[in-house]
């Protein structure tokens, strides 16, 4: 990161020379306040600037495809537990900050509780119990040998109806299983538990395994990596192949906020279903110029060089139908991690690493591209920031020298002017100054105007997408659940009347768990693309807009120019313009369709009560009718299925009622949390560059006047001073031109530049 910090540190140097020239000019008394505390306000913006925001990096690919071994290659250290568990709830986080250390946050036991019986109520062996008992808790041995008994059964019956394994038994039986290991570090509240350099290792004792891990609520670990910066989190992600929906929707929220995507690819296993959802997803996000494709080589899977680079082209060209150009890199994670540990390698890992070693076609091609990889995501995160303060700390700071150099310029010419024409041309820059705040306040109302009529066709545009009757979207979804194909073998349980409560609410489950895979992998990626629009229409139509509103402000602007041309101080910079950076617009992510996933639905009770306790009396009452009575089989059928079809109705309307008023609430979070705040921070900051504009390009004509009456040694003393004061600025000004011109050469090349024309700034 040399020539990034070499960058920074050149604005930051020049920040305090003008901050220095600040104080001197306040102790001469040749600038006011007003004049002085925006300047200051604006120099302690670029100080802002200078601090590197925080740039996230996801590491994402299918479970075991070696992210974890990946994430401890960069870091240069065995710190994450290679090949954790797929369960945990949360991202596992690490900070490129200089002190080693960390932290894991434990849930308190009132979560665990609640947790665990909202699991529970939603798996169909229990509902016998739970109906007659209070809710479960794990410190009670009886409640821990209740659940087991559950789990078992649970277990039992579906190895017997070969059907798919619920998510939650997964985390109930981490529950069980990791009870031991952390009963004795749960509290009442959230418990944080630190880390430092010597235990940091320690961190593995709660997330290294599946059982303690689904007691913990967050966590993050501190780790420098010199060779990439600081402020750099790296996001080891859950599989974008677990069996968890919410896992996908972490994943999904977190790329939202990322800057920049590690996508690993096991070249045991290749490109899988899962891997085209998840770029799909990417693809979505219109972040493809930010992701990195790393396929992790397992060296023993291929005996010879010809073979690595026949499975790369393979690959490369896979990727070609979704990604154009894909930057992929080849190499193993485990080899590099080995020999990044040398000495602290064990024995049998130091003589695996040997052998690789001895294949020096296979060596030579990780260890190339896995240096090409460094160095290529290390040049694009500092490109990255290079570009953020090229469009805000540089560009603001070439505005505060300008209005300097101006104010200098100027004061310096009242000292050597004629006092009567000062007088004459004060009067007249006045009028001008008056007529420039004038337009600019033409303009703020211009930009309101604007505000409103974009938030209205954004409205619209969101009423008509989230429409329940016009709006593909929610139709569709609604179709989906119409047309959910029913297994037979539901059917066949249903008809047992012995076991059908049981399976009704068997299949409301199953069915739930399917409509939220759906909701997330198809529902979720089609609202952010639609909000990726709005963003783009948004970006359009306020950029097409401020050419308008700069036209006219920079049209008085120059009428003021012209004036002060005539005092022979030239007006350089301040006014001038520069393409409004929308970083507003990065802080705030479109919503995720979360109304729906984080409601329990039914209970079994309920479910049957909307059933219809006569309904169901009657149809075992036929059941039973017919029992030893083979003949009368035939004229009951008929009834018996519109009696089934009832049942699997109802599941259906009541999921179609939860959908359409989870759509309902999202589209008010839509509009009012998202388009709304995006649109106010976007015309807020375009109004902002207006106005900063015009206050610096005012000068002081009051002081100004009274400086001139200044006469003798005073005098003298003040020209003096001002001389210095255009000599330093002047240079200073030259300088940052040079280096704004250095920066687009060096950094933002036109190669580069292309290649990353669609990313975002810094969010």
């Amino acid at each position: 990161m040399n020539e990034y910090l070499q960058f920074k540190g050149k604005i930051q140097q020049r920040v305090e020379t003008l901050a220095h020239m600040l104080q001197e000019l306040e102790a001469a008394g040749l600038v006011n306040g007003k004049m002085l505390s925006l300047w200051r306000d604006s120099l302690d913006g670029v100080r802002a600037s200078l601090q590197d925001s925080l740039v996230r990096i996801a590491v994402v690919g299918s479970v075991k495809s070696g992210k974890s071994t990946l994430v401890n290659a960069l870091l240069g250290r065995d710190l994450l537990k290679r090949g954790a568990g797929i369960i945990t709830a949360f991202i596992t986080r690490i900070r490129t900050d200089s002190v080693v250390g960390g932290w894991v946050e434990l849930k308190p036991w009132h979560q665990v509780r609640e947790e665990l019986n909202a699991n529970l109520r939603l798996l169909p062996t229990f509902q016998e119990e739970m109906d007659r008992e209070e809710p479960l808790d794990l410190r009670r041995p009886e409640d821990r040998q209740r659940l087991e008994a559950c789990l078992m059964r649970t277990q039992t019956e579906w190895q017997q109806a070969g059907g798919q394994i619920d998510p939650r038994f997964i985390l109930l039986k981490g529950y069980v299983d990791g009870y031991a290991a952390v009963q004795g570090d749960l509290g009442e509240e959230v418990r944080r538990i630190t880390f430092d350099a010597a235990s940091i290792a320690g961190h593995q004792r709660y997330v290294g395994q599946e059982g303690p891990s689904v007691y913990v609520r967050n966590m993050e670990l501190h780790h420098p990596v010199p060779w990439l910066g600081q402020e750099i989190e790296i996001a080891d992600c859950q599989g974008s192949d677990s069996p968890n929906p919410l896992h996908l929707e972490l994943l999904q929220r977190y790329l939202l906020g990322s800057h920049f995507i590690l996508y690993v690819i096991s070249s045991r296993t290749g490109l899988r279903e899962a891997d085209f959802k998840l770029l799909d997803y990417i693809k979505t996000l219109r972040m493809f110029p930010q992701t990195f494709f790393v396929l992790n080589v397992d060296l023993d899977a291929h005996p010879h060089e010809a073979d690595l680079l026949s499975l790369v082209e393979r690959v490369r060209s896979e990727l070609a139908w979704v990604v154009p150009r894909p930057a992929l890199f080849a190499f193993s994670g485990l080899y590099h991690l080995m020999d990044e540990l040398g000495e602290d390698l064990p024995l049998r890992e130091a003589r695996r690493l040997d052998l690789w070693k001895e294949d020096a076609g296979l060596a030579r091609l990780t260890e190339a591209d896995f240096q090409a990889f460094r160095g290529e995501l290390r040049q694009r995160i500092g490109a990255q920031r290079v570009r953020v303060l090229l469009g805000s700390g540089l560009s603001r700071l070439s505005m505060v020298a300008a209005s300097v150099l101006d104010t200098a310029r100027a004061r310096k010419r009242s000292i050597d002017a004629d006092l009567g024409g000062l007088h004459q041309l004060g009067e007249q820059l006045r009028v001008k100054q008056k007529a420039l705040q004038s337009t600019l306040g033409t303009l703020e109302n211009a930009i309101s105007g604007l505000q409103d009529a974009l938030r209205q066709e954004m409205d619209a545009a969101a009423d008509r997408y989230f429409n329940p009757d016009a709006g593909i979207l929610v139709r569709e979804t609604l179709e989906m659940v119409e047309h959910y194909p029913i297994d037979p073998q539901y059917r066949r349980k249903l008809a047992d009347y012995r076991q059908f409560v049981h399976e009704l609410y068997r299949f409301y489950q199953e069915f739930r768990q399917s409509v939220w895979r759906y909701l997330v992998e198809k529902v979720n990626v089609r609202a952010i693309d639609f909000a990726k629009e709005q963003e783009a229409f948004l970006h359009e139509r306020l950029s097409e807009s401020s050419h308008a509103f700069w036209a006219l402000f920079g049209s008085a602007v120059a009428d003021y120019r012209r004036e002060m041309a005539g005092f022979n101080v030239e007006l350089r910079m301040a006014g001038d313009w520069c393409h409004c950076p929308w970083s507003s617009a990065d802080r705030v992510a479109p919503p995720s369709f979360s109304p729906f996933l984080d409601q329990e639905g039914l209970g079994r009770g309920v479910l049957l009560m909307k059933f219809g306790l006569g309904r169901f009396t009657r149809f075992l009452t036929g059941i039973k009718a017919r029992m030893g009575k083979e003949k009368n089989l035939l004229q009951w059928k008929s009834q018996d299925n519109e009696t089934l079809q009832e049942a699997l109705s109802l599941v259906k309307s009541e999921t179609r009622s939860e959908l359409l008023h989870a759509f309902q609430e999202y589209q008010k979070s839509f509009k009012n949390g998202y388009l709304h705040r995006i649109l106010g921070e976007m015309t807020r900051t375009l109004q902002e560059e207006f106005r900063v504009r015009a206050d610096m390009t005012q000068l002081d004509f009051a002081g100004i006047l009274r400086q001139s009456e200044v006469e003798g040694e005073e005098r003298a003393l003040l020209r003096d001073h001002l001389v210095r004061t255009v000599e330093v600025t002047g240079g200073l000004v030259e300088e940052l031109d040079e280096l704004r011109c250095l920066v687009q050469l060096e950094w933002l090349a036109p190669g580069v530049e292309a290649s990353q024309s669609e990313q975002e700034p810094l969010r």
